[in-house]
């Protein structure tokens, strides 16, 4: 698996390892290199893979320098992606990292400590693997918001780019359910969004239009795939509701000649008063428009399309 990352990509590990202070033999540190490798180009990594980590890296190199220590940030970039946080690190109501988090800085903390690196380098390298997973940086650590720009630059791509993301990220969690997996989605969108400005760092600055722009057409994707979802699941509870009550009534009927009672059963199905889906509202408290169940493809097209409309609108150059 290592092999699917270029050979410059494995030396520049160890270039900046040996910048940070490494102790470590050059072939001990191109051992590591691989390793690491070997863990982006695992074959689950749909959307955080190799191809990821050069981009974040080249991200890096384009806004460093506001940054004091670039190969801090290049080392953090490389072992932030040591564990894949996976559908069973993902808690409904939030996108919380916590667990993939720790294990990544345990993971780095162990492997820099062996590899010879000074322990205030590692405790700074812990610090900012934890800012990357939350998507934020302290106001005061100028640093840490070029590493957390850099991560977050994807964003600001072309609608086609977005979709292909979208698409990706939805193959790596495949062991949510649709209705998981948008609620997730949905919290750190959300999140994002919430920011006064998403990229913190001067020159990160300049992807804000663009990557705004993308999360908010996703949000509404995000809000109507919700609506719909909720209003399958109900008509689905109300179906198995009815069968389940199913009643039998006795009704007298009539009695024979010798005085016994004939009793005959009937059926009779419970009338359960189900909420209109207009009733329905989500999140953002706004009410579903009911949507007309239609094909992936014509879905994706009009998201594209409506995602294209977004970023043109702007007037702003998008990234292939």
């Amino acid at each position: 698996m290592g092999a699917q990352a270029p050979q410059w990509l494995l030396t520049s590990f160890v270039d900046a390892m040996q910048q940070i202070g490494a102790t470590a033999t050059r072939s001990d540190l191109e051992t590591e290199s691989v390793d690491l490798a070997e863990r982006w180009s695992a074959p689950e990594r749909q959307l955080h893979n190799v191809r990821r980590l050069m981009n974040t890296l080249t991200h890096i190199d384009e806004i460093s320098s506001s940054a004091h220590d670039p190969d801090f940030l290049r080392v953090a970039a490389w072992y932030h992606g040591a564990f894949l946080n996976k559908a069973l690190d993902i808690k409904l109501g939030g996108f919380q990292a916590n667990f993939a988090s720790t294990r990544c800085i345990d993971h780095a903390h162990n492997r820099l400590t062996n590899l010879g690196v000074p322990e205030e380098v590692v405790a700074r390298i812990d610090e900012l693997i934890a800012f990357l997973t939350r998507h934020r940086a302290p106001r005061t650590d100028f640093d840490a918001q070029v590493l957390v720009d850099a991560d977050l630059a994807v964003l600001a791509c072309s609608p086609q780019d977005y979709k292909k993301l979208r698409t990706s990220l939805r193959a790596e969690l495949s062991e949510l359910d649709d209705l998981q997996f948008t609620k997730a989605r949905m919290a750190l969108v959300k999140k994002l969004l919430s920011y006064e400005t998403i990229y913190q760092s001067p020159l990160g600055s300049a992807w804000e239009d663009t990557a705004r722009a993308n999360l908010e057409v996703e949000l509404t994707r995000l809000e109507r795939e919700k609506a719909q979802l909720c209003q399958a699941a109900q008509a689905e509870d109300t179906d198995d509701t009815e069968d389940a009550d199913d009643t039998d009534e006795v009704v007298e009927d009539s009695t024979t000649t010798t005085g016994t009672l004939i009793i005959k059963r009937r059926s009779i199905k419970k009338r359960i008063p189900v909420a209109s889906p207009d009733d329905e509202a989500t999140s953002t408290g706004v009410l579903p428009r009911m949507i007309e169940e239609d094909t992936d493809s014509d879905e994706d097209e009009e998201a594209t399309s409506s995602l294209e409309s977004a970023v043109e609108s702007l007037d702003l150059p998008t990234s292939d």
